[in-house]
């Protein structure tokens, strides 16, 4: 079982309505043990197992839902 924290800046949350339908959606997905939304930043971090999902898996569903991400893990550690 190896925890991993994904975070990404995305656009189109808009307020608390968003918020909870992105945590609803993400929490649904096996092996995420913590959804945490920033709505002012619009930056979402996930906690999960990486045996459960992975990174990739978080950010279908994130783009599924009809969210663009606009800045990764990569780029928000430099900011």
């Amino acid at each position: 079982m190896t925890s991993e924290s994904a975070y990404f800046m995305v656009e189109g949350i808009y307020g608390k309505s968003d918020i909870k339908a992105v945590k609803k959606k993400l929490d649904a997905l096996h092996g995420v043990s913590s959804v945490s939304v920033r709505e002012g930043k619009n930056l979402v971090a996930v906690d999960y197992d990486s045996s459960g999902t992975s990174y990739d898996e978080i950010e279908h569903c994130l783009n599924q839902m009809g969210y663009q991400i606009i800045a990764d893990e990569s780029d928000i550690s430099t900011r």
